[in-house]
């Protein structure tokens, strides 16, 4: 054993390890401006419009989460980049997976568990979707991670108000502003600090700090504006291994595959329960759990994920523990060696729909209009060099303002608020050219049937998808209509 590659760290093979899988997830990445997170969107948005000192309709949206802070260096050096805000966020995984393998592998006999939790959480699908939207998960699990080491530092210093005091409260007013499973972490601080405070002293510091971070957080970002609520969490678990869905019919496999993991979710988190709840990191994500299952999105998929693997794992591993290598070991390893085959698997179909150009039905509307949009202020500028007029800007409001804006380049606005009737509604559109939507989503059901009884001529409906539809709002004198873009052969 005494040669070169035993005489280098551990920690710098770990490094090459990530860099490494940092490099074959960023071939694996869409480069387009599309499929993004509408969050993250608006979000990267504000930060170029900052950066390069350009006003846009961005500012009409409110303040993003924090979301935005991660952004800043890309977004100022790289400002237009995409790429960037990507390799961001996969930046920000990479750290995740460090801090939760360092995290579990203080406690006594799960360093190899924690290793092969890691290991598979780098590769799930999910995981790769989230860096390649921009979406929250990774963020959120960042501050959960670090959260966790910094009230240990905090801890040991014993220092009230010392550098570590400040960074738990900022972490508190990010998670806040994140996602609503992002309250898990100041109500678990809180419970940690009342059940067993240093002192006095701290415990109050500590108490009137995250208090007044969670109301900031709160009154800045108005809550959480691009979260919607009491989704299918079997959608969201299938997701971990299968990939995202189109939003279509989940099949057979699915809710199989989404049921299965629900229940291995429950009797992990209740089998590991003392466990979780002695670990501040385990009663963060256990909250988050209880949080996001009224959620059931993605970002709550990757926090059950992280749950099932690293406390999960280390049950599977005891399993034949009194006999050989194959009755200690045997089980396992063919739990991970089905569960990577298949995770990579759909890393590859990912790849694959990448290279083909497919996007979701949502982003192929956005793109539709983007495409066509760009002919109409192209045929404009022609016409007004003759005229030496100015280019005018084309003005969308659309149910996702932060994609359609990064899309098409234009001023785009949130859908208008419910009018009473459909003159009233016609008024709003003032200097609306296009509305972007989805019919079929309860929300926008009182838009649909004010645009649906409107008088004729003023309103017209251009293109019809699966995604949504994109109506043109006609004013005096009529604008050139959008023509529909040319659906793909199936």
């Amino acid at each position: 054993m005494n040669n070169w590659l035993s005489r280098i760290p551990k920690e710098y093979l770990a490094y090459l390890v990530l860099a490494v899988w940092g490099a074959v997830v960023f071939m694996l990445l869409n480069k387009s401006n599309y499929g993004l997170d509408e969050g993250g969107a608006h979000a990267l948005l504000l930060v170029w419009s900052v950066a390069d000192g350009v006003v846009s309709s961005i500012v009409t949206l409110g303040l993003p989460d924090f979301r935005t802070l991660f952004f800043i260096p890309a977004g100022v050096l790289w400002t237009g980049s995409v790429v960037a805000a990507k390799m961001t966020t996969l930046l920000v995984m990479a750290m995740v997976a460090w801090g939760l393998h360092s995290w579990r592998s203080q406690f006594k006999e799960q360093e190899e568990s924690s290793l092969l939790a890691t290991g598979l959480l780098l590769i799930s699908p999910v995981t790769l979707h989230q860096i390649d939207t921009i979406s929250v998960a990774p963020f959120l699990l960042f501050v959960f991670a670090m959260g966790a080491w910094t009230d240990k530092i905090y801890r040991e210093s014993k220092l009230a108000l010392g550098g570590m005091y400040f960074a738990q409260i900022f972490l508190c007013l990010i998670a806040v502003t994140l996602h609503p499973m992002g309250l898990a972490y100041p109500l678990m601080l809180l419970w940690t600090w009342y059940k067993n405070p240093l002192d006095r002293e701290h415990r109050n510091y500590i108490f009137v700090g995250i208090a007044s971070a969670m109301v900031i957080a709160l009154v800045l970002t108005m809550g959480w504006r691009h979260v919607g609520w009491f989704a299918n969490p079997v959608r969201a678990t299938s997701s971990l291994l299968l990939g995202p869905s189109d939003g279509g019919d989940l099949g057979i496999g699915g809710w199989i595959f989404g049921v299965g993991t629900l229940v291995l979710l429950f009797w992990v988190a209740i089998s590991q329960a003392a466990k979780l709840w002695a670990d501040l990191l385990g009663r963060i994500l256990l909250a988050a759990l209880v949080v996001g299952i009224f959620i059931g999105d993605e970002n709550f998929a990757v926090v059950a994920l992280v749950v099932v693997l690293y406390w999960g794992l280390p049950m599977l591993l005891k399993v034949g523990a009194q006999g050989g290598f194959l009755a200690q070991r045997g089980i396992a390893l063919i739990a991970i060696f089905a569960l990577s085959t298949a995770s990579m698997l759909n890393d590859k179909a990912a790849y694959q729909s990448v290279q083909l150009g497919e996007l979701l039905p949502r982003d192929a509307l956005i793109r539709a209009f983007s495409e066509n949009a760009s002919d109409i202020l192209k045929g404009e500028a022609r016409g007004n060099q003759a005229k030496d007029a100015t280019v005018r800007k084309l003005r969308v409001a659309s149910q996702w303002p932060g994609l359609t804006m990064l899309a098409c380049r234009c001023d785009a606005l949130p859908l208008p608020p419910e009018a009473r009737d459909s003159d009233a509604l016609y008024a709003m559109l003032k200097g609306v050219d296009y509305l972007l939507f989805d019919p079929h989503d309860p929300a926008n059901s009182a838009l649909s049937h004010n645009l649906a009884t409107m008088e004729a001529g003023l309103v017209e409906t251009v293109d019809l998808r699966k995604g949504g539809v994109i109506v043109e709002v006609r004013h005096q004198p009529a604008q050139p209509s959008v023509k529909p873009a040319a659906k793909p052969a199936s």
